[in-house]
């Protein structure tokens, strides 16, 4: 158990009380994460990080399931806040040298390059053939406005995701 992550954790999901969490899983039954994948449950999470083991959540990866939509949090009757804990445990995970999934890697490089989490894509007909916007008398989509200095901005705010 590795103290000094643990006193991090407690400090970084200030005001909210995750030593208060009973293990009554409702923030798991209102998880949007756990529908797609069971492994990812966000007491037992709270749970680990308590025990300290933070290290293993980090090693393992889970904690990038979170989609951080926040139900854990009001449907906890204790104010534990598990979609803080997953937070931190995400920022202190890149701090430690931890990568994040690829996926989260290029989402994080679009937002930044062309100002979407996805770039445009083609669709696919019945017939099998592949239609862009402009094939559907779609307009083209606008960039959104970023300012001089967005780019580089989003690039300290993304940390160690986007490289």
């Amino acid at each position: 158990m590795d103290s000094r992550i643990l006193n991090e954790v407690r400090e970084l999901v200030k005001p909210h009380s995750p030593q208060y969490c009973y293990q009554c899983a409702k923030c798991t039954s209102a998880c949007t994460a756990t529908k797609v994948i069971p492994e990812y449950k966000p007491h037992l999470i709270v749970a680990l990080t308590r025990l300290g083991s933070v290290k293993g959540l980090m090693e393992s990866g889970i904690i990038w399931a979170c989609t951080e939509c926040w139900k854990c949090s009001e449907y906890c009757p204790q104010d534990v806040a598990p979609v803080e804990v997953v937070i931190a445990l995400k920022n202190l995970s890149i701090a430690m040298g931890y990568k994040p999934p690829e996926d989260l890697k290029v989402m994080a490089k679009n937002v930044v390059e062309l100002g979407y989490v996805s770039p445009p894509i083609e669709v696919l007909s019945k017939e099998f053939e592949m239609y862009g916007r402009e094939a559907l008398s779609l307009p083209e989509l606008v960039k959104p406005y970023v300012s001089e200095g967005t780019p580089t901005n989003l690039k300290k705010l993304l940390g160690g995701v986007y490289e």
